[in-house]
């Protein structure tokens, strides 16, 4: 039996340009007619058909997946700035002015200057605090580096400073036992008493007019926390140890206090 076959050529294709494709002759027991058409630009379905037919498998939820990813990771990232914008403000606000509430107090916390552990210390009366005791370091002053003098003065006293807060001459106040812990003056009500020095010695003069500014938004600072009740006594220390004198000076600008009582001497 002889197999016929017939091929017919289709032209495609505008002023006079051919767009000829030849189908190759494959074996059937029928006669049979191929027409077969190249795509081009009068044929764009014929394009978009074949294109289907060689990629079956749609990548659309490839991209879907990747764009979830990438809205994650810029999710992530946000909650992550935030926080740290929140912990950096935090920080901020212990270290900074307090000019909202009507005074000025740079305060600056423990960890940040310190390096010795206060952990294992007896602590303050939580809302009892009603004494508040002010003396000074009776060593040299500072108007900068000050956290390096106060480093000198822990090494001199082999721990921690017996004081709960420093004014220095660089006009910050500096924590040292806080609100927490309890000053290391044996004699008096250490649960119940507060000490604040003035780093220098003022025997014979008064501390800078901005270290006497610190010490007064101090004490506003720690009422307003609630560390420190607001019918407090204040008390200038001396310590008669180093002369019937020291403090002098100091003790005379704290009568002028509102809260000033008297004076508490201490070996």
């Amino acid at each position: 039996m002889e197999i016929s076959q017939s091929v017919a050529h289709a032209t495609v294709g505008a002023g006079g340009n051919l767009d000829r494709l030849t189908c190759p002759s494959s074996s059937a027991s029928f006669n049979s007619t191929e027409i077969c058409m190249e795509p081009n630009e009068r044929t764009p379905l014929l394009s978009s058909s074949v294109s289907s037919q060689a990629s079956p498998t749609s990548t659309a939820p490839g991209f879907y997946t990747k764009e979830c990813l990438n809205w994650r990771t810029i999710g992530l990232l946000v909650m992550f700035t935030a926080g740290l914008s929140v912990a950096t403000y935090l920080l901020w606000r212990e270290t900074t002015d307090f000019v909202e509430m009507g005074y000025r107090l740079s305060l600056t916390q423990h960890d940040v200057w310190s390096g010795v552990r206060l952990e294992g210390q007896a602590l303050l009366e939580a809302g009892s605090v009603v004494n508040v005791y002010v003396t000074h370091t009776a060593s040299e002053e500072c108007s900068e580096n000050c956290a390096q003098l106060l480093h000198t003065l822990q090494n001199e006293h082999l721990g921690e400073l017996p004081y709960n807060f420093l004014m220095a001459g660089d006009c910050e106040a500096y924590e040292a036992r806080g609100w927490r812990y309890v000053s290391s003056y044996g004699r008096l009500p250490q649960e119940s008493s507060l000490v604040l020095a003035f780093v220098g010695d003022f025997s014979v003069r008064l501390p800078s007019s901005c270290q006497l500014e610190m010490a007064e938004a101090l004490l506003r600072e720690l009422q307003r926390r609630k560390k420190l009740q607001p019918g407090y006594q204040l008390y200038a220390l001396r310590n008669v140890s180093r002369g019937e004198r020291d403090a002098d000076a100091l003790q005379h600008q704290l009568r002028h206090w509102p809260a000033y009582v008297g004076l508490q001497k201490v070996k």
